[in-house]
């Protein structure tokens, strides 16, 4: 594991017709769709359908981009973040690598990028190994700052920049798993919206000396 963290600071620096007829399909229930969205009876239906009677929040917890205890204590079990994995193991492994770090260091974590076949349609997601082996997040559009720090809890602080949840494009796009959600199973000191990230970013690199980070053109926002 010690190994793992010092090569990862090191490198932070046939069948037509039935297609057709299911393409047809498609295009109807999506129109439906679209017509129930335009109407306020049909959004207010809508509204109701991605909530849940207990948090209010849109997208229920059921619905989390990923498996975590709260929503699937099947797969996930108590004190673990990803299945098999506990908290402890994640904090221990971000530990090596700020341990790895100078006083005051910083470094950047990201995710990988989505890679789409067509404007519409993408392929299937795979995170970056290291961002995955570090964070258990397991989605795209996402940034992990690690900041090594002697008054912090845990020697270090994490923040996460992530997407928000937003019931309109989860219903097209797939669910994910939120801010609160970073912050309450992935370990997350704070979280903000990865649309914040570039004015944030500069704030965090403000005060940090040195900071690293992986921008090999294919990670990297």
């Amino acid at each position: 594991m010690a190994n793992r963290a010092a090569v990862f600071v090191h490198r932070l620096s046939g069948h037509s017709l039935s297609v057709r007829r299911l393409s047809i399909y498609g295009s109807r229930l999506t129109l439906h769709a679209r017509r129930l969205h335009a109407s306020s009876a049909g959004r207010s239906f809508l509204s109701t359908l991605l909530q849940t009677a207990k948090t209010k929040n849109p997208i229920t917890a059921q619905w989390n981009g990923q498996p975590t205890h709260e929503t699937r204590p099947e797969l996930v079990a108590q004190g673990e973040t990803t299945p098999g994995i506990l908290q402890s193991e994640y904090d221990q492994r971000r530990r090596n690598i700020v341990d790895s770090l100078p006083d005051g260091g910083t470094a950047f974590l990201f995710s990988a990028p989505m890679h789409f076949v067509s404007p519409h349609v993408f392929h299937e997601f795979r995170q970056d190994s290291d961002f995955y082996y570090m964070t258990g997040w397991n989605e795209p559009e996402s940034v992990a700052v690690l900041q090594k720090s002697a008054t912090a809890r845990r020697g270090y602080t994490l923040t996460m920049f992530v997407r928000a949840k937003e019931p309109e494009k989860e219903l097209w796009e797939g669910p994910r798993s939120g801010l609160e959600t970073a912050v309450a199973a992935f370990g997350a000191d704070e979280a903000w919206p990865i649309r914040d990230f570039a004015k944030r970013a500069a704030k965090l690199i403000g005060g940090a000396h040195p900071v690293y980070a992986d921008l090999d053109g294919e990670h990297g926002l």
